[in-house]
């Protein structure tokens, strides 16, 4: 491409000076000759680019630091099979509302194989930015060094605008090397588009006496706390609303930072492998207000067990999950925290006495783990309370996906100011470990924890690694039943417990995880009994730098209690004599 005579600043440094201005410091990538300019511009201009070992973690690791800085995520890649291993961590922060910058080299624009009518052109030559299009709000092909301003302003207002996401820009290497002049290129901030996109909602009054009229008339409100009240940054509000009107909350499994799990209001999580106290809640209730939750499948069950006793009022910044998973008596499309500033004046304190003591009876009677373990066996539930029990406020927790997750949610008590990363959308194995990386370096090398299993960690043990090399204060306590739990749990219920690809016979295993973490330089002990799971939980919660506590879990130990397939939530196994279950859903409409 020809050179300006006043050629101005590289593409690349213009990106880089744009990051920076925006407060947007650090990010995260794997090396590659497609992104090599934009790295270079990195280095030269004091933005914090940290190498990863795989594609996906760098884009696990964005992600983690959009959650702790309540700011941008950044994750880089060369083109073809570095942008494809992106693909499941863009799919991530798309599915979890995290807004993240992806930015992926590709090849010159002569090598970009536009027709569509050969496979490829250039070597490592991908179309990333179709790939991606269905798991992003924004993604484009930057074909014009002109157009580099407004399509990286463009991209960085979309990722926080309304429902916050993953965005993509593809930039082709001869544009990352080209020169444009900052002042003649053309801007989306201040342009006809940017105001259009940036109308928001306003509240209604009429609805916001509605829904103050409807919790006035309310016997047995409830709130569920979603995590779009974190996303919302609403944590206060919400908090005020909760204790001003004396109600009483659930919470998804991704919303149960929020509010401390120790305040008194709080009954649990719902959903499928839930508390029985929270989907007890629910399906009692005669109002529930849903606030920043999209009530999917694993939330709610059979659309029509699900809290059928109340009215209910869904309050999300995303339109097109109102009224698509329940029928809604109020449907309001509006920012959590608009909504409860709107709301909070009109409300006046509840007295719920005998409600509340249904509910302290529920939580009393079902709150211990529901399964019991063989003498000198460590019961993981009780393995994750010791850890939060010594765990202190203000900490930062990373949660992989697997059983260990779900032992996490009945276990673990949140304090205030902990933040607990986990992943509910596109539930990866594989998160914990890339997530706590990027936590701890975006925190100025904060302490994280990671709770995960043996399944996860070996997703992505390489990043173990990263966190040598960085002297990152992670701790990873990893639950090792050498197996995939709630895969043989499917494989019982629906496939006659074949357990292909879950346990050893089928083809699955893990290694000892203590002598890789040495290999990788980390302080490494074993838990293996019962006996000495308090002891080496203390090692684990006393080290100053990386360490690893492999805890010996029994392959028996499943996750109960759930939910069945087609059954109401709140109707989860193992089952209740009627006497206890008629008691448990005494307001429960058609439930007695």
């Amino acid at each position: 491409m020809q050179r300006k005579e006043n050629p101005g600043i590289k593409v690349t440094d213009y990106i880089i000076d744009r990051l920076l201005k925006a407060g947007i410091t650090q990010g995260f990538f794997m090396s590659g000759g497609m992104i090599a300019p934009i790295a270079d511009a990195c280095y030269r201009k004091g933005f914090g680019l940290f190498t990863m070992h795989h594609e996906q973690a760098a884009a696990f690791a964005a992600e983690a630091q959009a959650t702790v800085t309540k700011k941008i995520g950044v994750a880089m890649a060369t083109s073809g099979p570095g942008a494809t291993n992106l693909v499941t961590g863009i799919g991530s922060a798309y599915f979890s509302s995290n807004p993240v910058l992806f930015i992926t080299g590709q090849v010159q624009n002569s090598e970009i194989n536009t027709g569509g009518k050969r496979r490829q052109v250039g070597f490592q030559e991908t179309d990333i930015v179709s790939i991606v299009s269905k798991i992003t709000k924004y993604s484009r092909l930057v074909k014009s060094p002109d157009a580099i301003a407004y399509e990286l302003e463009k991209a960085l207002f979309t990722a926080t605008e309304g429902r916050m996401g993953p965005v993509l820009l593809d930039i082709p290497f001869d544009v990352q090397l080209s020169d444009v002049a900052p002042e003649s290129l053309a801007h989306f901030l201040g342009s006809e588009e940017h105001a259009r996109l940036s109308q928001k909602a306003k509240p209604d009054e009429a609805v916001l006496n509605m829904v103050a009229k409807m919790f006035a008339d309310s016997k047995r409100p409830l709130i569920l706390i979603g995590h779009g009240v974190r996303l919302s940054n609403a944590e206060p509000e919400v908090l005020k609303l909760v204790e001003k009107a004396n109600v009483p909350f659930v919470t998804s499994l991704l919303g149960t930072d929020v509010i401390p799990t120790v305040h008194p209001l709080c009954y649990g999580f719902i959903g499928t492998y839930g508390q029985r106290p929270a989907n007890f809640a629910t399906a009692n209730a005669d109002l529930l207000l849903v606030l920043g939750s999209r009530l999917d499948v694993r939330q709610i069950g059979p659309r029509s067990g699900f809290a059928q006793a109340a009215k209910i009022i869904h309050v999300d910044i995303d339109q097109s999950e109102l009224n698509a998973s329940v029928n809604e008596d109020v449907s309001v499309e509006m920012d959590i925290s608009d909504f409860v500033n709107a709301l909070l004046p009109l409300l006046a304190r509840k007295e719920l006495g005998e409600w509340l003591s249904f509910l302290d009876g529920l939580k009393i009677r079902y709150k211990g783990p529901e399964q019991r373990v063989r003498t000198n066996e460590i019961d993981p539930i009780k393995a994750i309370r010791l850890l939060s029990d010594r765990y202190g406020s203000d900490g930062i927790v990373a949660v992989d996906v697997g059983s260990h997750q779900l032992w996490f949610g009945q276990g673990w008590e949140t304090k205030e100011g902990q933040t607990v990363m986990t992943n509910g959308g596109m539930g990866p194995m594989g998160f914990s470990l890339p997530a706590a990386v990027g936590a701890s370096i975006a925190t100025g090398r904060r302490e994280v924890l990671v709770v995960t299993g043996d399944g996860g960690l070996q997703v992505n043990i390489q990043e173990m690694q990263t966190v040598a090399r960085n002297k990152l204060p992670v701790k990873i306590a990893v639950f090792d039943n050498n197996a995939l739990i709630l895969v043989t749990q499917f494989q019982s219920d629906f496939l006659g417990g074949r357990n292909i690809g879950s346990l050893p016979a089928g083809g699955y295993d893990s290694p000892d995880f203590v002598k890789v973490a040495r290999a990788y330089g980390f302080s490494a002990e074993y838990a293996n009994t019962s006996g000495e799971l308090e002891e080496k939980i203390g090692w684990l919660v006393g080290q100053k730098g990386a360490s690893l506590l492999q805890i010996k879990v029994p392959q028996e130990y499943w996750v109960v209690p759930k939910t069945k397939s087609g059954s109401p939530m709140h109707d989860m196994s193992p089952r209740l004599d009627k006497g206890e279950y008629a008691s448990a859903v005494k307001y429960a409409k058609g439930m007695k």
